[in-house]
C-alpha cells in the first residue's frame, strides 16, 4: 500500500485535490481534529465547483453524506466502499481547524 497526504491547513475545512485516477483507497489515517468529523468529497476532474461529498451507500442513516465521526480522538479506517472517485479532498466538518492536519490515505493501483 501506498500513502497519500493530504493537509488542511489551518483556518480551513477542506484539503487540496488528491489525484486519485492511478490509484483507490483502502484506508484512511485521521489525526487528532479540533472537533466534529471527517467527510470525503469526490470529483471526476479537478474543477473546485464540482466536488461533491460522498453518500453512504450502505444505509445507515441521517444526511446520506459518508461522514466519519471522530470527534477530537485520531483514527485509522478502513474505506468503506469500492468506489473511489478519480478526484478527492478531505473535508473536515464542525469547523475550521486551527493547526495544519495531514490525514493520509492508504492507496493500492486501481484496477
Amino acid at each position: 500500500m501506498d500513502p497519500i497526504y493530504a493537509v488542511v491547513a489551518s483556518g480551513f475545512t477542506v484539503s487540496g485535490d488528491i489525484d486519485l485516477r492511478k490509484r483507490t483507497v483502502v484506508a484512511i489515517s485521521i489525526p487528532t481534529i479540533n472537533s466534529g468529523g471527517v467527510a470525503i468529497q469526490g470529483n471526476y476532474d479537478t474543477t473546485s465547483g464540482r466536488f461533491y461529498r460522498l453518500l453512504d451507500t450502505r444505509g445507515q442513516g441521517g444526511s446520506g453524506d459518508l461522514l466519519f465521526h471522530t470527534v477530537t480522538g485520531s483514527r485509522m479506517l478502513p474505506w468503506p466502499t469500492t468506489f473511489t472517485p478519480t478526484y478527492a479532498r478531505v473535508e473536515v466538518t464542525g469547523g475550521a481547524q486551527t493547526d495544519n492536519r495531514t490525514f493520509v490515505l492508504l492507496t493500492a493501483p486501481r484496477r
